[in-house]
């Protein structure tokens, strides 16, 4: 995984950390305590994983600064303690990470592009890349194969449009975005008006407007406004095949990981996490900092910081304590068969039907 082994004092110094054990250690690859082998450098940022460490063949490890470690550990493989272990993990990764298979700066030959489009000498465009009528690609974005981008979008600077995402007319896509293969931001919201037996369909002249630092993932779709816009905040985290309806307002840092679906006009407020699959009603509110668990189905706004789960959500406590006692409904059932036939069961009297 590194480009060249790399000796432990190497990485604690990139990571500001400190070595306890022997230094000089080399690592040639990073890894799970599960997967580790002589060689490896794994990490452990919990009691948990600290646990499994004597078990682990692993040359090194990182641990939080101030961990207990295992008694006997450093015996056997050396310890980097870093503050944050995720942190540091990140920094090792983008480390080791290999570049991107990206375009380079300019224009492809089989590009399309609108005499009109303003496209920055630095943007890099891929094959088969379409932009259309007055559009806006900033400096250092890179578009890959197969992107389109519709009439009057702009899309900011040092971004990365993956092979297939589609932008639809003005749309405004701000700096340092990143979207995921075959997205979709800016088709029609899911509006239609029934009469005479017939769905109307009903226009949608909104837009979507992305700001800076945003992730969306592969497959995921974000519906233009019916007027106005959709907007999705700045630093705002979204998985694959999330589907965010017209208007919706999603604030920033928000969370979303995959299989997520925000109906119409919902707002999400900043730094609210919604796991898997969770499903979010119309024109409700997620309060700021509130996590929604995976599975769940919001019906109703919530508060600031509450944490919810189930179908319809609730507060993820009184939650589990119903899901603990419907588990112990078929044997309470039998208690109260037990019960009715020792008693004699015969059913409601007379007394008790009127």
């Amino acid at each position: 995984m590194f480009k060249r082994p790399r000796s432990l004092q190497d990485i604690a110094e990139v990571l500001g950390a400190s070595v306890e054990g022997d230094a000089s250690v080399e690592v040639w690859t990073l890894d799970g305590i599960d997967q580790a082998e002589r060689g490896a450098l794994t990490f452990a940022g919990d009691d948990k994983r600290l646990a499994q460490l004597p078990d682990c063949h692993a040359s090194a490890a990182i641990i939080q600064t101030g961990a207990e470690a295992p008694d006997g550990l450093t015996d056997r493989m050396a310890l980097v303690r870093a503050d944050d272990v995720q942190m540091a993990l990140i920094t090792l990764l983008q480390d080791a990470a290999p570049p991107e298979d990206l375009p380079e700066a300019g224009i492809h030959p089989s590009a399309v592009i609108d005499p009109s489009a303003t496209i920055s000498s630095s943007a890099g465009v891929g094959p088969f890349v379409r932009i259309g009528p007055g559009a806006t690609v900033e400096a250092g974005t890179r578009l890959a194969a197969h992107v389109s981008i519709g009439a009057r979008c702009r899309i900011g600077s040092n971004g990365v449009l993956a092979e297939g995402a589609v932008v639809r007319r003005d749309c405004v896509i701000g700096n340092g975005v990143r979207i995921g293969p075959n997205s979709v931001i800016g088709q029609d919201g899911f509006g239609y008006h029934f009469k005479d037996g017939v769905h109307h369909k009903v226009p949608h002249v909104g837009n979507v407007v992305v700001e800076d630092d945003v992730e969306l993932g592969a497959c995921t779709c974000i519906d233009r406004a019916k007027w106005g816009s959709t907007t999705i905040g700045r630093g705002a985290k979204i998985d694959n095949l999330v589907q965010i309806a017209h208007n919706v307002q999603v604030a920033p840092g928000a969370v979303m990981a995959a299989l997520v679906g925000v109906a119409g006009s919902a707002r999400i407020g900043p730094y609210a996490v919604l796991g898997g699959h969770v499903g979010i009603r119309d024109n409700i509110d997620v309060g700021e900092g509130a996590t929604v668990g995976a599975c769940s189905c919001l019906a109703q706004s919530c508060p600031p910081g509450q944490t919810l789960f189930g179908i319809p959500a609730k507060d993820a406590r009184t939650k589990m304590r119903e899901l603990s006692a419907q588990a112990k409904l078929p044997d309470l059932m039998k208690r109260v068969k037990a019960l009715e036939k020792r008693n004699g069961d015969r059913g409601p009297s007379t007394n008790d039907s009127q």
